[in-house]
């Protein structure tokens, strides 16, 4: 079977995304299948299936070790390789050179990978492609900073997804707003969600629960098919996580929603460098040594300044811009890695920024809000 190298490492780059996410899924399934050649891996939790169109129809699968096959076809230099496979080796012919790379068998037989398929679908819908990428790009930021941490819950680390858009928090929070078709609730881990990268194209979406083997309970089970790629999973959350992560939501949408007396316009490029220069003078520093998920820093918002100071005394200084109010002087204490992780995922030139209730910074950027928190001392422990 002649496979043309660069068109198929591009289906073996999709693949090798897919191992990467989890390195359980250390098994490679090629099988053929009328017109296409599929590359298949899985492990416990997901299954990616990636159709390479043949011009020829043939009998062929094999089942070989991921790691040795992807990296031998990412240094394949000829315009086209050959696949042969006999019953002990799937052999690689490009040019001159000849490999065998010998197939995995379990009990005497050619190792099967199973597949993981929904029989009982309860919702079907497209989804759009920018709206996969901005819960991966958007919403991904805001989990960064649960990267290494102990003191986080294991919501924390999850994407809640319904209908009206993707939530995710930690210290903060991010509330990506757009619309679905049907009505869902889902929570998706990191992992599943860094399978959306396999996707160029809207996507075909079910979701659906299936009976355990040998139980009376049910697994919820998800897929999502779109330009020759497969992706399903078992979603390892219960109705009570479902439960619990939907107050937390709420409370920032009331946040988000609530009435500030300051309303800025910001220039997102400038702010964003003057925090990447501050936060240069304070990565090392003996503070950040014993809290390296806090730096601290001052906001001063007047007249037409918005003035971020350090506790080594580094000061910054961005325009306000015309389209803001600003009702007083008015002073924030902030974490300035949370505000860098919201600004690294801006894609526009100017962000909207509201505050003034002593508790949050709203940064709304069109359906995308982010809640900052305001580290300011209450009134009551100024008086103390």
């Amino acid at each position: 079977m002649l496979i043309k190298t660069l068109e198929f490492k591009q289906a073996a780059n999709k693949i090798l995304l897919a191992y990467g996410s989890d390195k359980q899924a250390a098994n490679l399934e090629l099988v053929v299948n009328g017109q296409n050649l599929y590359l298949n891996v899985t492990n416990t939790e997901f299954y990616v299936s990636v159709a390479f169109p043949i011009e020829q129809t043939i009998t062929f699968r094999a089942v070989v070790d991921a790691v040795a096959f992807l990296d031998l076809i990412s240094n394949i230099t000829t315009e086209e390789f050959d696949l042969q496979v006999d019953d002990r080796a799937l052999n690689i012919k490009a040019g001159k050179s000849k490999y065998k790379l010998p197939l995995i068998y379990e009990n005497n037989t050619l190792m099967t990978l199973p597949v993981i398929s929904i029989t009982n679908k309860t919702v079907e819908m497209n989804i759009s492609n920018d709206i996969l990428m901005s819960i991966l790009n958007v919403n991904s930021k805001e989990l960064q900073k649960a990267k290494g941490r102990t003191d986080l819950s294991e919501l924390q680390r999850l994407y809640y997804i319904d209908e009206t858009g993707c939530f995710t928090f930690t210290t903060g929070a991010c509330l990506n707003s757009f619309t679905l078709e049907k009505p869902v609730k889902l929570l998706l881990n990191e992992r599943i969600v860094k399978l959306f990268k396999l996707f160029s194209d809207d996507v075909i979406f079910t979701l659906g629960y299936d009976p355990i083997k040998n139980s009376t309970r049910l697994q919820t089970k998800i897929s999502l098919y779109g330009n020759g790629v497969y992706v399903a999973a078992i979603l390892m959350i219960d109705d009570l996580l479902l439960t619990k992560v939907q107050g937390p939501c709420e409370a920032m949408k009331a946040l988000i929603k609530d009435v500030y007396d300051y309303n800025l316009v910001l220039a997102t490029n400038d702010l964003n460098s003057a925090i990447t220069r501050l936060l240069s003078f304070n990565k090392h520093t003996a503070v950040n040594k014993e809290n390296p998920y806090y730096i601290e820093a001052n906001i001063l918002i007047s007249g037409n300044e918005f003035q971020i100071s350090d506790i080594n005394g580094n000061t910054e200084t961005v325009t306000i811009e015309n389209g803001s109010f600003v009702k007083e002087d008015y002073k924030i204490r902030v974490n300035l890695l949370d505000i860098k992780y919201v600004l690294d995922s801006c894609k526009i030139d100017r962000i909207s920024l509201n505050c003034g209730n002593g508790r949050a910074i709203i940064v709304n950027r069109g359906t995308i809000s982010n809640v900052i928190k305001d580290y300011s001392p209450s009134m009551a422990e100024t008086e103390e």
